[in-house]
């Protein structure tokens, strides 16, 4: 009598399931890749290996099949990518493909060949997909800062404080000052600096309290001072040239501009570094940014006791 399906499936020696081989990080379980790559032949690796066989030749019959075409435009397209500084990691992230096949693809043979020689059509239209575009860099890596500083100095124009903007992004003022007299910054930064600006760029400043319409005419004040452009005047903010900036008037005999402006970034100017007038000049200004007496301590490298003593000295003249 013949037996049924199940039967003989309870018949059969169960399977024995093998470790990954795979020299690298292993694989998840339950797929393709594993049974394929790291030879695993637990059930569900085979299951998944058989369903993928299966899916193949059902669209191969209706005429949908996933065709093999020559790998070279996939390779050159993903060594082009590399060359970008974009890694191997971020290109797997984007494209949806295992780093193992993207280092098999560029991998060599002993001989100097090619060790894969196609990929499948789909493989090869998302490796194209993916243009070399700064957006796709590591976090990790130093990119120009125009753009964020713009991005900043157009926010302060049109009335969003420093102090505001430092905690949307989560820093201090003093670390946002910084950021405006470093010539690189983070990919990771700029990419914030970017959200922040695409939120916030056509939205009005607080104004609810009084002194929320203060500290917002005090940012214009600043930007006028600093001739900082709002967000309308820029096509590209990125790319277009810098625009003519005009001669400001020209600062009191016993006051150094430039020492007041190194020390509002930040650049390494200590209070101690500047003369009395220098020192209420800085302290009056980081005053009406917002700053507290401890962040602007801790920029100028001084304590919060000298702070409060210039500010009674300001107040007092």
């Amino acid at each position: 009598m013949a037996r049924t399906s199940t039967e003989l499936e309870n018949s059969r020696p169960p399977r024995t399931r093998r470790d990954c081989s795979h020299p690298g990080r292993p694989h998840r379980h339950g797929t393709r890749v594993a049974y394929v790559k790291d030879r695993c032949r637990c059930a569900d690796c085979t299951r998944a290996n058989t369903d993928t066989e299966l899916g193949r030749r059902r669209a191969w019959l209706y005429g949908r099949a996933d065709e093999y075409v020559d790998a070279t435009a996939a390779r050159a397209h993903f060594l082009q990518l590399r060359e970008a500084s974009i890694g191997l990691r971020r290109v797997s992230e984007v494209v949806g493909i295992s780093r193992s096949h993207l280092s098999d693809l560029v991998r060599l043979n002993d001989d100097g060949t090619p060790a894969v020689t196609h990929v499948r059509a789909s493989t090869e239209r998302r490796i194209l997909s993916m243009r070399p575009d700064p957006v796709f860099w590591s976090q990790g890596r130093r990119v120009d800062a125009v753009g964020t500083h713009r991005r900043i100095q157009a926010l302060v124009a049109v009335g969003h404080p420093l102090p505001v903007i430092a905690k949307r992004m989560q820093m201090k003022p003093g670390q946002v000052l910084r950021l405006l007299a470093q010539t690189e910054v983070l990919a990771r930064t700029a990419w914030e600096v970017a959200d922040l600006y695409a939120t916030l760029w056509d939205v009005k400043p607080a104004t609810r309290t009084e002194s929320e319409r203060i500290e917002s005419e005090q940012a214009r004040s600043l930007a006028r001072a600093r001739q900082w452009l709002p967000p309308l005047a820029w096509d590209d903010i990125d790319t277009d040239p810098a625009p003519v900036v005009l001669a400001l008037t020209p600062a009191p005999d016993d006051v150094d501009e430039i020492a007041v402006e190194r020390a509002l970034v930040g650049d390494g100017v200590r209070l101690a570094h500047l003369t009395l007038a220098e020192q209420h000049e800085v302290v009056r200004r980081l005053t009406g940014l917002g700053m507290s007496v401890r962040d602007i301590a801790e920029l100028l490298d001084t304590t919060p006791r000298t702070v409060s003593r210039r500010r009674v000295a300001i107040r007092a003249a």
